[in-house]
C-alpha cells in the first residue's frame, strides 16, 4: 500500500497500529501497518513504482508513520 492510501485508510480508522521492523536480509526497516479486525492483517508500506518500501534508518520510518497520522509506533527488533 502506498503512502497516500494508506493516509486515506488511517483517516478511515482503518489502522490499529503501526510497527517497523528490519528487512528480511537486514538491509534496513519496513513499515508495517495493522489492520483492525481479527485477522489483524499487515500491509507492508510500498513505493511508487513497485516494491516495499525501505528504510535505511527506524527515524525515517517513524517519521513516515508519522505522516500518515499515527501518534504511537511500535519498533519490533525480536527478528534481528
Amino acid at each position: 500500500m502506498e503512502e497516500i492510501k494508506a493516509k486515506w485508510v488511517f483517516e478511515q480508522g482503518g489502522f490499529a497500529k503501526a510497527v517497523i521492523a528490519p528487512t528480511p536480509m537486514g538491509a534496513g526497516y519496513h513499515l508495517h501497518l495493522v489492520k483492525f479486525g481479527r485477522n489483524a492483517e499487515t500491509e507492508v508500506l510500498e513505493r511508487q513504482r513497485g516494491g516495499w518500501r525501505v528504510f535505511k534508518t527506524i527515524d525515517a520510518g517513524v517519521n513516515t508513520a508519522h505522516t500518515i497520522g499515527f501518534r504511537r509506533i511500535e519498533v519490533d527488533l525480536s527478528s534481528r
